[in-house]
């Protein structure tokens, strides 16, 4: 039995390093065509750019909620309108947070194209 899984196991290691081909077709590619955001420097004592990233906390915070609806409250005590309070206001705080910290890229886009 060891002797078939070496010989598998050999097999599999070498199609997983394989050199790889570049298929024919790739070679008219010539890119395409997006622009490389730009780099100048971000005011970040600026309003616009505090208001973009109040804009991506909004957006972070509404995929946070919809990412929380998909999960089936589980537990022995129900919190009812006060935990359902405090769980917005907890979602408020992770959405800032990750606005600042995370780098979702949402608000440097914005920031980029408002400021232009």
């Amino acid at each position: 039995m060891t002797m078939t899984m070496n010989a598998v196991d050999t097999g599999t290691l070498q199609y997983y390093n394989r050199p790889l081909r570049v298929p024919s077709a790739a070679a008219g590619v010539r890119g395409s065509g997006a622009r490389v955001g730009s780099t100048s420097k971000i005011d970040t004592e600026s309003p616009l750019w505090k208001s973009c990233q109040d804009f991506e906390a909004i957006f972070i915070k509404m995929m946070l909620k919809q990412m929380k609806a998909t999960v089936d409250k589980a537990g022995l005590v129900s919190g009812g309108y006060a935990e359902e309070i405090f769980d917005d206001m907890l979602t408020d705080e992770y959405a800032g947070s990750m606005s600042k910290n995370a780098k979702f890229g949402l608000s440097e886009s914005l920031y980029r194209q408002l400021s232009s």
